[in-house]
């Protein structure tokens, strides 16, 4: 299964991705792998996320361990689309843009190692099953 780290997520599990994520017990891999699942299983969350207090936590999470997750703040800021409609963007992107922001003086610093880890192509957001 490609990309199998978005295909399983699952907005009905988030608390059970967290608390296996703050659980101490992963590898930087699996935590990296985990976060991709849980950014895309908010991105799949019906409702609004910005006053979820777990992707709260997520945000907190992401700007503490931003050497860990710097590939996956950039991916899904999505700010290399310039032709993308505000109405097409992740709604996940606004806030991880933020982090960006704040992380972006050290993230560019040459000779800077970051985790590369996920796929370098551009993906579609999961269709709607409406």
């Amino acid at each position: 299964m490609q990309d199998w780290e978005w295909e399983v997520a699952d907005p009905n599990r988030i608390d059970e991705f967290l608390s296996a994520y703050e659980s101490g017990e992963l590898d930087d891999d699996e935590r990296f792998t985990l976060m991709e699942t849980m950014i895309q299983s908010f991105e799949d969350f019906d409702g609004p996320i910005e006053d979820d207090q777990r992707w709260i936590r997520i945000i907190k999470i992401l700007d503490k361990e931003i050497e860990l997750h710097a590939y996956s703040v950039w991916y899904w800021s999505d700010i290399d689309d310039d032709d993308l409609d505000i109405e097409e963007e992740w709604k996940v992107s606004r806030f991880l843009r933020k982090i960006l922001e704040k992380h972006k003086k050290e993230l560019c610093q040459p000779g800077r190692a970051h985790n590369s880890g996920g796929s370098a192509h551009r993906r579609q957001p999961k269709e709607s099953s409406l």
